[in-house]
């Protein structure tokens, strides 16, 4: 879809059949914090996963149920997929050997920021209550934010590969902040998503 002219999705399919979502950025939101509690049981996680469908799911389809929700909640069905770009993940090597992909944020971790940078460009207030935004929107929104918010010069200084800079002092300057904005806790992959269906 092209979000120039197409309508921002409200359904997800699974098995076959279109099902209607929340989709408001903060349940989304929510949704992201669920994933990664520790303390939150697998059977809670997945009653929480299932109430982001509207109407009640077939058991059958309970194992399942949680791809949709990822793609939606990855925007993977947009023209270009910008959960995996220079804001989320670190780029491949330019050797052609895959890296490990470390998140380049995180929305919990970096939500002071988020909320300024939103202020900053837009001048929109994401604790305003009253604001209403479709998860993909604020996707998009965030990914749009300039260079200049505190945002994205702490993915810059995240995605900075310090092994090619000579200077020892401007090295070690970069490390420091690497350290002091580093990700505490990363969110759970696909697989250990699947596993709590299991």
């Amino acid at each position: 879809m092209n979000p120039l002219y197409d309508d921002f999705p409200s359904t997800v399919v699974l098995d076959g059949v279109e099902r209607e979502i929340v989709t408001d950025f903060r349940d989304w939101l929510r949704f992201y914090d669920m994933l990664r509690d520790p303390e939150g049981t697998n059977a809670e996680k997945v009653q929480v996963m299932l109430s982001f469908y509207l109407d009640p799911l077939p058991v059958s389809a309970y194992a399942r149920a949680h791809k949709p929700l990822l793609s939606f909640f990855r925007r993977k069905d947009m023209i270009f997929s910008p959960f995996v770009s220079e804001c989320e993940t670190n780029p491949e090597e330019d050797d052609g050997e895959t890296t490990s992909q470390k998140p380049l944020f995180d929305y919990m971790f970096d939500a002071p920021y988020i909320i300024s940078g939103f202020w900053q460009d837009y001048g929109l207030n994401l604790m305003d209550l009253r604001l209403q935004m479709h998860w993909w929107q604020f996707g998009i929104l965030l990914d749009g934010l300039s260079e200049k918010t505190e945002f994205k010069q702490r993915v810059m200084y995240r995605n900075t590969n310090t092994a090619g800079i000579k200077d020892v002092k401007e090295r070690q300057r970069i490390e420091r902040i690497q350290r002091a904005i580093a990700i505490p806790m990363p969110a759970p992959t696909d697989e250990e998503m699947g596993a709590m269906f299991w």
